[in-house]
């Protein structure tokens, strides 16, 4: 698995990430949210991450048809 360096924003609705290298931003909308015993998870409008990725920015992400981001707790109260 390659760490690809990215900056993740998490907005109003909105998820952006900025890879290092690449000048155009990945956004995606916020379908919905699930809290869980260790943070939320959001869930996106389509994929943000490679199938090699499973961690953007400190953020763990899966999904093969749309990404699911799992923002933990101590990040979810911030």
């Amino acid at each position: 698995m390659e760490n690809i360096e990215a900056n993740v924003h998490l907005g109003d609705g909105i998820v952006v990430v900025r890879r290092k290298g690449s000048s155009s931003p990945a956004i995606a909308n916020v379908l919905g949210s699930v809290p869980t015993e260790t943070g939320t998870l959001l869930y996106l409008d389509r994929l943000i991450h490679k199938p090699y990725e499973s961690e953007l920015g400190g953020y763990a992400v899966e999904g093969a048809i749309s990404s699911i981001v799992m923002v933990p707790k101590e990040l979810a109260a911030a």
